[in-house]
C-alpha cells in the first residue's frame, strides 16, 4: 500500500518535474528566438556597412577593402556577400567566397532577384551545403551619376552553425541542470513532507493514547495546524458520543441489573419460604409467584425486542391496518386502570387505512397509552390522537421539566430515582422509539408551558 508521503511525493515530482520542463522549454524557445534577433541584427549591420561602403569609380562599382576585412567578408573571413544585377548576372563578390571551394553557383542564393527596396532576410544553404542567413536587398550605389548600375542587389550570408552550436550547448546545460534537479528534489521533497507530517503522526500518537476506560479525554485542536483542526474536533465530538453511548451502556447494564435482581430475589425468597415452611405453599402464594414470574417474563420480552431492533433482526411485515379499531382495542386494554385513576380517555381518531407491522403497531399503542396512564395525575385527562400517518397522546406531567425530555427515551430512566415496583420499568418509551424507527418514522416528546407532555410518532404510510 502507498503512503500518502510516497504518493506526494511522487505528485510533486511530477508537477514540478513537468514545471522544469515546460520552464525550460520556454527558456529555449525565447533563447533561440534572441539569438536569431541577434544573429539577422549582426547580418543585417553588416550588409548596410557593405551598401554604405560601395561607390562607383569610373565604370566599375568597387568596396574598400579595409571595410571588406573589418565586416568579414575578407579572404579569411567567415561570411560571404554577391552583388549581382537584376538579371542575375554576377558583378561582384567577397574575397571569402573566392578563396573557399564553393560546388556552385557561387554563394549558393538561387531565389529571384527581389522585387522592391525592402530587405529579405532568409534560411538556405550556401553552395557548400551549410546552413545559413540570406539577406537580400535591392540597392544604389553612390556616385552613380550616370545611373548605370540602378539595377544592383546585393546578397550577404552568414553560416549559422555557431548559433545552432550555442542552442545545443543551452540544451545541454538545460537537460543536465534539470536531471540534477530532479535527482535532488526527491530527497528534499521527502525531507520537507516529513517535517509537514509530523503533526498528522503525532495525532495518531495522541489518538492511540486514548483507551476505553479514559473517554473524557479530548484532543487539544490548539496545537495543530489549521487542516487538522477540523479532524481533531469531529473526533472529539465523536469521542463525546462515545463517552456518551459508554455511559448509557453502563447505566442500561446496571439497571437491567436492579430489574431483573428484584423479581428474582422475590421469587427466590416466596421458594426458599415454601420450602422452610411447606404449609405456607398455598395457592395464592403459588399465585403471587406466577405473577412475579410474568413480570419478569414482559421485561424479558422488551428487552429482547429491544435487542433485535438495534441489531437489525426484527422482522417487519406490512399489511393493511383499521386504524380506528386498533386503538379501540388499545384503549379498553387501559381502561380499568384509566377507571381506578379516575382518568378522562379522549380520542380523536381520523378514520382510514394504512399499511404497518401489526405486531410493532400494536406494541407502539399499548406502550404510550400505558404510560400516558401510569404518569398522568389521577382525575386528569388523557388525549390520545391518530391518523394513518402520525400518533400523538399526551397528558399532563407536572413532575417533568424540559431537561427530562432529553432522557425520556433511554433505557430504564425513570423521574423517580427510588425505582420501585415492577411494572414501570422505564422501557416504555424506549421501546416505542425503536419499533417508530423501524417502521421508518421518527418520534419526538414535547412539553407545553402549561407541563402538558406529549409524545408523538409519525411515519410514512
Amino acid at each position: 500500500m502507498i503512503s500518502i508521503r510516497w504518493r506526494l511525493t511522487l505528485l510533486l515530482c511530477l508537477a514540478i518535474g513537468a514545471l522544469f520542463i515546460a520552464t525550460g522549454i520556454g527558456v529555449f524557445v525565447a533563447m533561440k528566438e534572441l539569438l536569431r534577433s541577434q544573429f539577422d541584427e549582426t547580418l543585417t549591420a553588416k550588409a548596410r556597412a557593405l551598401v554604405s561602403a560601395s561607390e562607383v569609380d569610373g565604370r566599375e562599382v568597387e568596396i574598400d577593402f579595409t571595410v571588406l576585412d573589418f565586416a568579414g567578408f575578407g579572404k579569411d573571413g567567415t561570411d560571404y556577400f554577391e552583388i549581382r544585377r537584376m538579371d542575375g548576372k554576377l558583378l561582384m563578390s567577397s574575397p571569402s567566397l573566392r578563396a573557399d571551394e564553393f560546388d556552385s553557383p557561387g554563394i549558393g542564393y538561387s531565389n529571384k532577384a527581389p522585387d522592391d527596396n525592402e530587405p529579405q532576410i532568409k534560411n538556405g544553404k550556401l553552395g557548400t551545403g551549410r546552413l545559413a542567413r540570406f539577406y537580400v536587398q535591392r540597392f544604389y550605389p553612390k556616385d552613380d551619376k550616370k545611373k548605370r548600375f540602378q539595377d544592383l542587389y546585393v546578397i550577404v550570408a552568414s553560416p549559422t552553425e555557431s548559433m545552432y552550436l550555442q542552442l545545443a550547448l543551452l540544451t545541454t546545460v538545460l537537460g543536465v541542470a534539470g536531471a540534477a534537479a530532479l535527482l535532488l528534489m526527491v530527497p528534499i521533497i521527502r525531507l520537507g513532507l516529513s517535517r509537514g507530517l509530523a503533526p498528522l503522526n503525532k495525532l495518531a500518537a495522541d489518538i492511540g493514547e486514548i483507551h476505553p476506560e479514559k473517554l473524557d479525554q479530548r484532543l487539544d485542536a490548539r496545537k495543530l495546524p489549521a487542516e487538522l483542526v477540523p479532524v481533531a474536533e469531529r473526533l472529539n465530538e465523536w469521542l463525546g458520543r462515545l463517552e456518551a453511548s459508554f455511559d448509557r451502556e453502563r447505566r442500561f447494564s446496571s439497571h437491567a441489573a436492579h430489574e431483573l435482581r428484584t423479581p428474582l430475589a422475590e421469587l427466590k425468597s416466596m421458594a426458599e419460604l415454601g420450602a422452610t415452611w411447606p404449609e405456607e405453599a398455598t395457592p395464592e402464594r403459588y399465585a403471587e409467584m406466577v405473577v412475579v414470574a410474568n413480570e419478569l417474563d414482559a421485561l424479558l420480552e422488551k428487552l429482547s425486542l429491544l435487542a433485535r431492533a438495534d441489531a437489525g433482526r426484527q422482522p417487519v411485515q406490512r399489511e393493511p391496518i383499521n386504524l380506528a379499531a386498533t386503538v379501540a382495542t388499545a384503549i379498553s386494554r387501559v381502561e380499568p386502570k384509566a377507571g381506578q385513576r379516575r382518568l378522562h380517555l379522549d380520542s380523536r381518531i381520523s378514520e382510514g387505512t394504512f399499511t404497518s407491522d401489526p405486531v410493532l403497531w400494536g406494541t407502539i399503542l399499548q406502550n404510550l397509552l400505558g404510560n400516558a396512564v401510569a404518569h398522568a395525575p389521577e382525575g386528569s385527562e388523557v388525549v390520545i390522537e391518530a391518523s394513518p400517518g402520525r400518533l400523538a397522546v399526551s397528558n399532563p406531567a407536572p413532575e417533568l421539566s424540559e431537561g427530562d425530555l432529553e432522557h425520556l427515551f433511554e433505557r430504564f430512566w425513570r423521574k423517580d430515582d427510588s425505582r420501585s415496583g415492577y411494572g414501570h420499568s422505564g422501557l416504555g418509551l424506549s421501546i416505542v422509539k425503536a419499533c417508530v424507527v423501524l417502521l421508518g418514522g421518527e418520534c419526538r416528546a414535547s412539553l407545553s408551558p402549561d407541563h402538558r407532555f406529549r409524545v408523538e410518532a409519525i411515519w410514512t404510510t
